[in-house]
């Protein structure tokens, strides 16, 4: 089974418990990938990390969402005639 990205997000008091992220650490085949003082990003397979995070009280889980950066860049219409 594929792994997929999520974003782990700590809503208790103060930062992020350092024996949760150690839990999520060590579950197998799971990988932080970035971690901020309230989020980690874990690349895991969706089942295996649910299943932990609700053990984890004060943490949600959702899949990592990316947007394609718009096109900002002015062009013109029609060459000059």
């Amino acid at each position: 089974m594929a792994t997929q990205r999520f974003v782990l997000r700590y809503g208790g008091d103060g930062a992020k418990p350092a024996a949760d992220v150690e839990r999520v650490r060590a579950l197998t085949g799971a990988v932080v990938v970035d971690s901020s003082e309230r989020m980690l990003l874990v690349d895991s397979h969706p089942e295996q990390l649910r299943n932990l995070v609700e053990s984890l009280p004060g943490w949600v889980m959702a899949p990592e969402q990316t947007y394609e950066v718009p096109h900002t860049r002015k062009s013109v219409e029609r060459p000059p005639q």
